[in-house]
């Protein structure tokens, strides 16, 4: 797919896989929105990609995705300033050894990974339909398959496991890339979900001790080589045909778990999500 002259989200491009996927769909000529927490970490992350890619189009905006009035607010000022988006990347997430809520009161994974994203797509949905083919990409995980809802459990209500939460919320990706290209089936939005490797990002945090752990237990491939499945899905051609599919790290259709395959699970987590961001 051409990519001059489109505009690209993402969120949490300003470091690990995000960074890497907005520095090669600018290299491709895009515009990329980096939609950030951290706006020094952001502004040192576009200087980045700007030494290395000359003449790219990157901008920032302010997204808290622990905070659904955030979430609400950055959509609107991307709308207010791009009407038209070609391609959102949800990519950003984390991984908290100890029991974390958000601003509105969920469990941090399934609030940031998950429930953010929902809302910032839903909001952005104007956007997104006015580009024609606009195209969803959510960054999940193979510990998907390790993931089954407890819808008792998203408020925090529950003794809390890390990888449990997090394999919950990866579930939560699949379902909702899938349930999304169902009900777009028919007004040519396309979505996907996708295992980028095992990278070494900051997902359990920033310090020492959690990145060499986070290495020791496998994560070992770099940023880069991550980010080839999120610019595959934001730009390649011809893959219309696979929407609502679940891509690994080889750029190939993997069927996902028997969970990530429900429809009803799938609609019943899309209506859980309407009324938990309604109320919010």
């Amino acid at each position: 797919m051409q990519l001059s002259g489109k505009t690209i989200v993402i969120t949490g491009a300003n470091s690990g896989i995000g960074l890497e996927t907005g520095r090669e769909l600018a290299r491709g000529g895009a515009t990329v929105v980096m939609a950030c927490r951290d706006l020094a970490r952001a502004k040192a992350a576009r200087a980045d990609i700007a030494a290395s890619v000359p003449g790219a189009k990157l901008e920032l905006v302010s997204l808290d995705l622990a905070s659904l009035a955030s979430v609400r607010a950055c959509a609107d000022t991307i709308k207010n300033q791009w009407p038209r988006i070609d391609v959102l990347i949800n990519n950003a997430g984390l991984f908290p050894f100890k029991k974390q809520l958000t601003d509105d009161g969920f469990e941090m994974q399934f609030g940031v990974n998950h429930l953010a994203h929902f809302l910032l797509t839903q909001s952005l949905m104007p956007a997104l339909l006015a580009a024609g083919r606009p195209r969803v990409v959510n960054v999940a995980s193979m510990m998907h398959h390790l993931g089954k809802l407890d819808f008792d459990s998203f408020r925090g209500e529950k003794p809390y496991g890390p990888l449990k939460a997090y394999a919950q919320s990866k579930l939560c990706n699949v379902l909702f890339a899938r349930e999304l290209a169902r009900r777009h089936a028919g007004d040519g939005l396309l979505s996907w979900s996708l295992h980028p490797g095992p990278v070494g990002t900051n997902i359990m945090g920033r310090g020492l001790v959690n990145r060499t752990l986070y290495r020791l237990i496998g994560a070992y491939m770099s940023a880069k080589r991550g980010a080839r499945t999120s610019v595959y899905l934001a730009s390649a051609d011809n893959i219309e045909g696979t929407s609502g599919a679940y891509y690994d790290e080889f750029l190939k259709v993997k069927p996902g778990s028997k969970l990530s395959q429900d429809t009803a699970l799938a609609a019943r987590l899309w209506q859980a999500s309407e009324s938990l961001v309604a109320g919010a």
